[in-house]
């Protein structure tokens, strides 16, 4: 007999993220037991990834895998293969101190461009990893725990805004002592809006006007 899971133990924000395209394209041909359960896994901890495009690395699949589905590593490497040929994840090198990772993604159309890059970063020899903080760990420095709604909307911001934007917006949030989120995306917001900087990246602002305080109905009060 099965043990009952307890419904706590199923509230919002303990789901993993599955795209409806696998269950809808995909699931109907998998006969493979063992590439069904690699690649939930593998979906579920994509769904936890603190980067954009997230992606899980092969060693921490095998060991998960092991720990949580009591599979070997062969069995494992077979799954995720089974997987990677059937066009569900992608399956990509990155380089690291003395040796590539292994690493996989989801074959998403939406993060095309974003899994290019990486592709990118991985073919190019001797291309450094950025430590740069991504956009969680400069909320957990600087605001505080991390709550599902907020994973989600940091993740959009992630895939949104450039990451020198992100931790610039956070720097000048702390300046001012407004530590949120809200006061964060909005500088984030105008900077799309109005263009960041002294204007050379503005898209809609308006030039200078010179004559801008002499004009109006306070102009008679002021002389140039």
């Amino acid at each position: 007999m099965i043990a009952r899971i307890p419904y706590s133990a199923a509230q919002p924000g303990t789901f993993s993220y599955v795209p409806g395209s696998y269950f809808t394209l995909v699931m109907r041909q998998i006969d493979d037991l063992t590439e069904l359960k690699v690649s939930m896994l593998a979906f579920h901890l994509l769904s936890r990834s603190r980067d954009y495009p997230g992606y899980v690395r092969h060693d921490e699949l095998v060991a998960r895998t092991a720990s949580l589905l009591g599979l070997d590593e062969t069995e494992c490497s077979a799954g995720i293969e089974m997987a990677v040929r059937r066009g569900v994840f992608l399956k990509i090198e990155l380089p690291a101190d003395e040796h590539s990772d292994v690493v996989y993604v989801a074959n998403l159309e939406a993060d095309l461009d974003a899994i290019e890059q990486l592709k990118a970063k991985g073919s190019a020899r001797g291309a450094a990893v950025s430590t740069a903080p991504n956009v969680f760990e400069l909320y957990e420095q600087n605001i505080g725990i991390i709550t599902p709604i907020i994973a989600e909307e940091l993740r959009d911001a992630q895939k949104t805004y450039p990451a020198e934007w992100i931790e610039e917006a956070f720097r000048e949030a702390v300046k001012g002592r407004k530590q949120n989120w809200k006061y964060i995306s909005r500088i984030l917001e105008r900077w799309t809006a109005e263009g960041k900087g002294s204007g050379a990246h503005r898209t809609s602002a308006r030039s200078d006007d010179p004559d801008k305080y002499i004009k109006g109905k306070y102009g008679r009060v002021v002389r140039r």
